[in-house]
């Protein structure tokens, strides 16, 4: 009988860590390590850069980048388990030097010193970042957002599966330009 509220239990937290999120638009999928080193390959990453990812789950994406890529990461996360988790891989991973995981809410995180941004974010969430997010932004940041496009942005770069978009900024490129 306690076996069967304990399984009840974990049932319960589970359904929350991957149900519950789908409301505030970002539900959780882990993906697989050929997927991580696809999306990094993808966005260009290179030694010393800085990955940002909005919604970062269990921070596996920024593992990679500073495992793999010698990259630095800052993963922001609302959720207290997936935070949690993050932090725990993060120092279980030993790359607690270059990736730091903030408890915090994506739409109030400041990304202006980022070279990367990465987003696994439904429709919803992003028409709600963006544009306003935009005007934080470096002029040199790319943005790589798997499965979901970003309305109203025309992408530099598509997968040939149409899974990742690269988003490439170049404001302040040009003499005169004030795009």
């Amino acid at each position: 009988m306690e076996w069967t509220f304990f399984l009840l239990g974990g049932f319960i937290v589970l359904a929350g860590i991957v149900v519950l999120p789908i409301f505030w638009g970002a539900p959780w999928h882990p993906l697989f390590p050929g997927t991580i080193r696809r999306i990094l390959d993808f966005s260009g990453i290179k030694q010393g850069e800085t990955i940002c990812d909005l919604g970062c789950g269990d921070g596996r994406i920024l593992i990679a980048a500073a495992k793999e890529y010698s990259a630095k990461g800052i993963g922001v996360e609302i959720d207290p388990i997936k935070f949690g988790l993050a932090c725990l891989l993060v120092k279980f991973k030993q790359v607690d030097d270059q990736v730091k995981i903030i408890r915090g809410n994506i739409f109030q995180f400041d990304p202006k010193d980022v070279d990367v941004i990465y987003l696994y974010l439904t429709h919803q969430a992003m028409d709600k970042l963006f544009p306003e997010i935009l005007k934080k932004l470096k002029p040199t940041v790319r943005i790589v957002s798997y499965r979901f496009c970003i309305r109203g942005m025309i992408p530099k770069k598509v997968s040939a599966d149409k899974t990742l978009f690269l988003y490439q900024l170049s404001r302040g490129t040009k003499i005169n330009d004030y795009t």
